[in-house]
């Protein structure tokens, strides 16, 4: 295990192998479990949004899942090379609602096509090298940023998914499996240390199960077996408006990959090459985006959660994700199992997301330091971007009925906005002038 791993206290590293059948089945379950919370995701926003119920709900379920497995299966073998769960991405997942709110059900299936060209043009420019140019302005500023927003919207959603239930009994089993999780990764002994996320997840169902708060309509509205479907929305060719939204939506969720694969491999003190961002970024419009779309779900991504999930498991071993992807690939083609994933007890979701999220705001302030000083103009920067981007992203749906599609869809993403203003107020606005000798160099 290398020296960075060792100083983050990793059972395992990104290379290492598996030491016992004990722990392959172990931590490889509990990476299935992980995953049952992008499946969630997919339900929630545009299963929803959109309106799906009985076999098309059904159908759109197992595709979910059978995505969540692909994309992260192949990302982990042929793309970042990192134990990083990929599921639908929530940039283009908004979009797809919102173009069902602007024209209708028709417009908004239109949305799976679109995203086809969009994906394609994202394989291309990342290919080339083109979108991994953001390095030159990627500095701890943008990164510590963007890493502390994602902590702060995680913790948002998970107190929303937490209090789903107001004050009632499910309020405070939510709360107590929350610090459950963060205790057993700080204070628990042996193995107990490295599963957190899993003993949280088995025993939150249990609890809701017998509680009587487990959705089990949504688990018998599943087909015992089913089989995915291609274009299940047909082929109609989108319309132009719609395809220069989704280009725009998909070149902003590559910018969000960039940073969480940043951010990880931050956390690691591991700095992958040219060819593998390349290679990330192919994965990332073909895979996630383009095959996504085939099958009608939204564009996977690699989440910004993964950062979180490193430090509560210490897990970082590859070979745990690869099995546990493959495993979710076989249960895609059982409609149950899909069902009793995406019925996960919004509690029991928000319990895992505040154990997620309070970690990934240390660790955004933590890479701040990192900068190469941090002063009055470093913390102005931070502080008006941090509080600007989610203070827009909470603003009421009127403040963005006057604006254009295309800006509304910027605003309203909190993470997306946060990158852009401090890009923008650190090398522009605020820039700092070099010294000529220190431009020039010295002999």
């Amino acid at each position: 295990m290398s020296e960075s791993n060792n100083q983050l206290n990793l059972l395992y590293g990104p290379d290492d192998k598996p030491r016992s059948l004990r722990d392959t089945i172990v931590y490889s379950i509990q990476w299935v479990l992980i995953m049952f919370y992008p499946v969630v995701w997919g339900y929630a926003i545009v299963g929803r949004g959109l309106g799906f119920s009985g076999d098309v709900l059904a159908g759109y379920m197992a595709r979910v899942v059978l995505v969540i497995g692909l994309s992260t299966l192949l990302q982990a073998v042929m793309g970042h090379g990192l134990s990083m769960i990929s599921g639908p991405n929530i940039i283009p997942s908004l979009a797809i609602v919102a173009a069902f709110a602007v024209g209708g059900e028709e417009y908004a299936l239109q949305s799976f096509n679109a995203y086809i060209i969009a994906g394609i043009i994202v394989a291309i420019l990342g290919g080339l090298g083109i979108i991994s140019i953001i390095g030159r302005v990627w500095t701890p500023l943008v990164l510590g940023s963007m890493v502390m927003m994602v902590g702060l919207t995680t913790s948002f959603t998970g107190m929303e998914l937490i209090a789903s239930y107001n004050t009632s009994w499910p309020y405070y089993a939510g709360i107590f499996l929350a610090l459950l999780c963060g205790y057993l990764s700080i204070k628990g002994k042996g193995i107990l240390a490295n599963i957190p996320v899993l003993i949280t997840i088995l025993l939150g169902y249990t609890v809701f199960m017998i509680g009587g708060k487990f959705d089990w309509e949504l688990v018998r509205a599943m087909p015992t077996f089913a089989l995915p479907k291609l274009f299940p929305y047909g082929l109609d060719m989108p319309p132009l408006d719609l395809i220069i939204t989704m280009v725009i939506v998909n070149i902003f969720s590559a910018i969000n990959v960039y940073g969480n694969v940043q951010g990880y491999t931050g956390i690691l003190g591991k700095k992958l090459p040219t060819s593998t961002e390349k290679r990330y970024f192919t994965v990332f419009g073909l895979v996630e985006g383009v095959l996504a779309s085939i099958f009608g779900v939204p564009s996977n991504a690699p989440y910004g959660e993964n950062l979180g999930l490193l430090l509560l498991t210490k897990v970082a071993s590859r070979t745990f994700i690869i099995i546990a992807s493959l495993i979710f690939i076989v249960l895609s083609f059982f409609g149950k199992i899909g069902g009793i994933m995406a019925a996960m007890p919004e509690p029991v979701a928000g319990a895992v997301l505040l154990g997620v999220a309070s970690t990934l705001i240390g660790i955004g302030a933590d890479s701040m330091k990192q900068s190469k000083k941090f002063g009055t103009r470093e913390i102005f920067i931070v502080g008006f971007s941090v509080f600007f981007a989610q203070g827009t992203a909470m603003l009421p749906a009127e403040f963005y009925d006057g604006l254009p599609r295309l800006v509304g869809t910027l605003l309203g993403n909190s993470v997306i906005l946060v990158i852009i203003l401090v890009i923008i107020m650190e090398q522009i606005i605020f820039r700092e002038r070099i010294p000529e000798k220190e431009s020039s160099g010295t002999s």
